[in-house]
């Protein structure tokens, strides 16, 4: 039975963190539930779209997914429905969206971070940071329908885990899925993922045969990391450098024979940053530890990449999660990256490029110095307003 509720709360869009964690629990494995099913609708008030404006009713869901090994599971994610005319020549669209990384700690899942906006936390110091919240306005504003997931996690620890684009995919599927029994309709319907969310737009694209119900009619696939390897390479010693503890918490928690050959080779230091940088949001993590070194957390002294792609288990994961073995659904695809990005290295979206047999559109924008991330996040936000055309248009016909 569909259970709703309201959240007997008000929210602030900057606080000193009113509300510490999300009420909703840990994910949980499921037996003789289908993928997409909806287990549960709470109403939310996302910020900044219960406005005249730019009206909304919205829920966070609870629903069933699988992972990439097809194992069913719960998920969480945000079913965004606009209240503004559509006047287009199709249904009302709706938008899949893939968010990028806000970080990995529950509190941070974009289906809680945007009831808050911004808000500070003390102990541990952390921030969250609802960053994506404008870009879902601009398609809710123009009448389009939203849905996101969260992300799975691994239900033993409650890991996200991160950087495996394929059961992140998945996740954004069944979401979509589930969004059906709430009213959401699928017969226009666009992708949208930047940086982690490029990654799972890619692999929807690449795996097509999961939802072969749900047709998409274009996507926006921006800079995705679409070798995680490269990714943890081109970030060392950067601002962001805390990405590979967060690419380290998805392997561990993928299966026990890979942990332990992760932790064989993790320094003290380094497993102590992976746990830390698992309680706090992106923000938090970078303050915590920006411009770090990773071979500060390995026992060898080189960097993480390295000893990573090195571990025989290890590295055939990072193989298994990397996109480009499979020639994309062939839909309308904008797919772009910035040659000056400092999080996802252009030569990597290049070869993606001629992997997938789709053009790339190069953004060219002046160089930010001081490695802190600003040539990754910079574009996206720039060059948001006409991809959110582009895409509405897409999908529009």
């Amino acid at each position: 039975m569909l259970m709703r509720a309201t959240l007997p709360y008000a929210v602030d869009a900057l606080s000193l963190f009113p509300r510490t964690d999300p009420d909703f629990g840990a994910a949980t494995w499921l037996t003789g539930v289908t993928p997409g099913t909806l287990l549960r609708a709470t109403e939310v008030h996302p910020v900044g779209l219960r406005t005249r404006l730019n009206p909304v009713s919205a829920y966070r869901i609870d629903y069933a997914t699988s992972d990439s090994r097809s194992r069913c599971l719960t998920a969480t994610g945000a079913v965004i429905r606009s209240r503004r005319p559509w006047r287009g020549n199709v249904p009302r669209p709706t938008i899949a969206f893939a968010p990028s990384t806000q970080g990995v700690a529950p509190r941070c899942d974009p289906s809680y971070s945007c009831t808050v906006g911004f808000a500070v936390r003390r102990r541990p110091w952390d921030a969250i940071a609802a960053y994506e919240q404008p870009v879902i306005s601009l398609f809710t504003a123009a009448g389009a329908d939203v849905v996101l997931t969260d992300y799975p996690r691994d239900p033993e620890d409650n890991v996200q885990l991160y950087g495996d684009h394929f059961s992140a995919a998945r996740s954004l599927v069944d979401a979509t899925r589930a969004a059906r029994a709430l009213g959401v309709g699928t017969q226009a319907l666009g992708l949208w993922g930047y940086s982690q969310g490029g990654g799972a737009v890619g692999a929807w694209l690449e795996e097509p045969e999961y939802a072969p119900e749900l047709q998409p009619l274009a996507a926006v696939v921006g800079a995705p990391p679409a070798n995680l390897t490269d990714v943890l390479s081109h970030v060392d010693g950067s601002m962001l450098a805390v990405v590979a503890l967060y690419a380290v918490a998805g392997l561990v928690a993928w299966d026990a024979a890979l942990a332990e050959e992760v932790y064989s080779v993790l320094s003290p230091a380094g497993a102590q940053a992976v746990v830390e940088a698992g309680s706090v949001c992106a923000i938090g993590a970078v303050v915590n530890r920006p411009w770090a070194r990773t071979e500060e957390w390995t026992t060898l002294g080189v960097p993480m990449s390295d000893v990573l792609e090195n571990l025989p288990h290890t590295g055939a994961r990072l193989g298994d999660m990397a996109l480009g073995n499979r020639r994309p659904l062939h839909i309308p695809t904008r797919f772009w990256g910035a040659v000056n990005d400092d999080v996802i290295p252009f030569a990597s979206l290049a070869h993606l490029s001629q992997q997938w047999g789709i053009d790339l559109e190069a953004r060219r924008l002046r160089r930010i110095p001081g490695r802190t991330g600003a040539n990754h996040i910079a574009p996206y936000f720039l060059h948001a307003p006409r991809d959110v055309k582009w895409l509405l248009d897409s999908v529009a016909g």
